[in-house]
């Protein structure tokens, strides 16, 4: 039991630490914010779906109280957090077309709240050109970020098989 309470929370420091740097990194903030989910995913693997899920919540606090970015918060939060839980529940199906199905159907519907919270609190103090050219070009932005969820979730696999390959043994040995 204390190993895996050790285990989630230098998972949980691990994942406020990616969110921190993304907070002030220049460049590459999206790879700091998907590097912070992974951290849950092995937790997730490890251990299981209850552990990955304290690990996204005490993370979601820390964050909440020490990230200034809060626009990066709400999308781990909302998205970066907790979806290597619920690709746990959907890879179970064992059904690989129905699972990219429910896959893009989730990225969808939170991109769906994330726009709904947007359009509420972020848009009054946006200047409306920059809001204009997003809208103007909405479907693309889309895509483009569906390619990149895509990718994220491939990369996510990627880096679970690799933990599982190599690192697990060094954390048994």
């Amino acid at each position: 039991m204390a190993k895996r309470i050790t285990f989630s929370a230098i998972s949980m420091a691990l994942t406020v630490i990616c969110l921190y740097g993304a907070a002030f990194l220049p460049t590459g903030r999206l790879a700091a914010l998907a590097l912070s989910s992974v951290f849950v995913t092995i937790c997730v693997y490890q251990y299981g779906w209850r552990y990955g899920t304290v690990v996204f919540l005490g993370a979601s606090v820390l964050a909440l109280l020490f990230i200034p970015n809060r626009m990066l918060t709400v999308v781990y939060i909302l998205f970066a957090g907790h979806y290597p839980i619920i690709k746990l529940f959907i890879e179970q199906l064992d059904r690989l077309w129905l699972e990219w199905v429910l896959k893009f159907l989730y990225f969808n519907l939170m991109l769906i709240v994330m726009y709904i919270l947007f359009k509420l609190f972020v848009v009054p103090s946006v200047d409306s050109v920059v809001v204009s050219l997003v809208l103007h070009y909405l479907a693309v932005v889309i895509l483009a970020l569906e390619v990149i969820f895509a990718f994220f979730d491939w990369a996510l696999s990627h880096m679970l098989s690799y933990y599982d390959t190599f690192l697990r043994r060094i954390h048994y040995e």
